[in-house]
């Protein structure tokens, strides 16, 4: 079996376990009759991008209704307290000429999902994953965001002057938190507690509830407060490459 079809059928067995979740009551209660309204990020990195076909695939097929939103990267950037990217402002959509981008391919969305990318998708394509959670997590029109991605990118929050004052990379995220340098200030960090705040709504129906789906790196620690909080969950099936551990239970 070639690379891009095998990593294909990885990919596809992680929506199934997605798919089995929802079915056992992991996701939220929908508030509508027709099931959950569910937004996905696909991170169509090319790291990502050989299989992303077959993945969008299997979304549609377990939740036909989903919005989904194919995204270069998993990068949260903040420049001094703003979420780069973020929901302050609309930005024009410019794709680069090559290589990945943000689809804009409305014609299978909910006329939610219509709406944020003809508003959004320049918003998306500077900011990434961080400019999208920072817009999607205000949107009661959903009961759940997910998102898959190798989680490989970083967060990486800057200071005017001073440069880099918090990183949050894949290599460290095996490290207890209290080792992880910091020095932001408390403004610095008023975007965290704000997603963090919006992501608790979550369990009075008030907000989406975060689900985070990784094939190789532990999500972002800020991802990974935000599904917690929500109600929601983050799974890491690295058993599923090629490459990776044994199956739990072999």
């Amino acid at each position: 079996m070639n690379t891009p079809r095998l990593l294909a059928t990885i990919v596809c067995a992680l929506l199934a376990a997605f798919a089995h979740a929802a079915k056992v009551g992991e996701l939220p209660a929908a508030t509508t009759s027709s099931g959950p309204r569910i937004a996905v990020y696909l991170d169509c990195s090319n790291s990502m991008a050989p299989y992303l076909p077959a993945v969008e695939a299997e979304v549609r097929k377990q939740f036909p209704a989903a919005d989904v939103f194919s995204v270069p990267a998993i990068k949260v950037w903040v420049d001094g307290s703003t979420v780069r990217g973020g929901a302050l402002t609309a930005l024009p959509h410019r794709p680069a000429s090559a290589g990945p981008r943000v689809s804009v391919d409305a014609s299978r969305m909910t006329p939610v999902g219509r709406e944020l990318l003809a508003r959004y998708a320049g918003n998306f394509e500077v900011g990434s994953v961080g400019a999208w959670i920072d817009i999607l997590r205000r949107e009661k029109r959903y009961d759940a965001l997910v998102v898959f991605s190798d989680f490989n990118d970083q967060v990486l929050q800057t200071r005017a002057g001073t440069g880099q004052v918090y990183v949050d990379d894949a290599g460290q995220r095996g490290l207890p938190e209290s080792e992880i340098a910091d020095t932001r200030t408390v403004g610095e960090k008023v975007w965290e507690d704000s997603w963090v705040g919006s992501f608790e709504l979550a369990g009075t129906g008030k907000g989406p509830a975060l689900y985070l789906f990784s094939t190789r790196h532990p999500a972002t620690r800020v991802l990974q407060k935000c599904a917690e909080v929500s109600g929601g969950k983050f799974t890491l099936v690295d058993y599923l490459r090629p490459d990776g551990p044994p199956r739990p239970g072999n």
